[in-house]
């Protein structure tokens, strides 16, 4: 029975997973620094919690594992989280240990447009892991799939975005132009499973986004308008969109943030969507809010 250990299976991505692969005969570690989040997961018979923190000995809890997953990212730096720190730092250390243990398969979760000169701090990390990755795994079957932003029913995207549609009449629209191919978080869980015991993923980079490219003036108007809300929708400059950004960090909750506008400097779509390689035909956001709303 293949042992899989998940890192980052209680967010929104890692808890779809755990769902999928526990339709499997497999038996899931999911590594977690704090229990009460997993809770959800528990009804799970092949589910086995690992509790660790920073002195844990992996090593030694990871003993037996044949594959490791990796879902563990952040959108947003706090004081205790950076994204270098999580992006990279994790990612080299979790490489090290894989490396140590002859852990013949890996698989991680990256984000698209991951790039050495990306213009967001976020972005940089992602790409500054992916290398330690492909450095330190050689031995080991690696692959690294880099979706667009991922929506679904517990998703921090088109549900931010929903509430704010429905509470606000007007909506100022921060870097209007940029560009979004959302995906939907089954179709990115299908691809990661199917990848699991496939060969011809082995030490390979897929590029992965949905059937669609909006811009995100258009996708505001889209969920707006399945929500059969009206609302005014006002693009801004450049310039007052970090400005208005700016005051936003001081909000006690993150909506977004300085380096987020960065990111969104990069289209966020692929020219080559690999997602196709894996499913025939994928699922349409416009679809799925018909869904969410009917």
């Amino acid at each position: 029975m293949n042992v899989i250990a998940i890192f980052g299976g209680s967010g929104f991505i890692g808890s779809e997973l755990i769902y999928a692969l526990a339709k499997h005969k497999v038996e899931i570690r999911l590594f977690t620094q704090n229990k009460f989040r997993a809770n959800h997961l528990k009804v799970f018979p092949s589910l086995k919690l690992v509790q660790y923190n920073s002195k844990s000995n992996l090593l030694e809890l990871l003993k037996g594992t044949d594959t490791v997953i990796n879902c563990i990212g952040i959108l947003h730096e706090n004081h205790t989280n950076q994204f270098d720190e999580i992006h990279a730092i994790w990612l080299k250390k979790l490489a090290g240990l894989i490396k140590q243990l002859k852990i013949k398969r890996f698989i991680h979760l990256s984000a698209l447009r991951a790039e050495k000169n990306a213009p967001s701090k976020y972005l940089k990390s992602k790409f500054r892991g992916e290398k330690y990755i492909q450095e330190i795994c050689k031995a080991s079957n690696w692959t690294i799939f880099r979706p667009s932003v991922v929506f679904g029913e517990n998703d921090s995207f088109i549900n931010l975005f929903s509430k704010m549609i429905q509470f606000l009449p007007i909506i100022f629209v921060v870097s209007s132009k940029a560009k979004f191919q959302p995906i939907a978080v089954n179709d990115l869980i299908s691809i990661i499973v199917k990848s699991i015991d496939d060969k011809k993923t082995f030490k390979k980079i897929y590029n992965v986004g949905g059937p669609k490219i909006y811009t995100f003036m258009s996708l505001l108007k889209l969920i707006s308008n399945s929500m059969h809300k009206q609302r005014l929708f006002i693009p801004l400059s450049r310039s007052f969109s970090y400005a208005m950004v700016r005051l936003l960090e001081f909000s006690p909750v993150k909506l977004i943030t300085r380096d987020n506008l960065k990111s969104m400097e990069l289209d966020n779509v692929t020219t080559i969507n690999d997602a196709y390689q894996f499913e025939s035909t994928l699922i349409e956001l416009e679809t799925y809010l018909d869904k969410l709303h009917d």
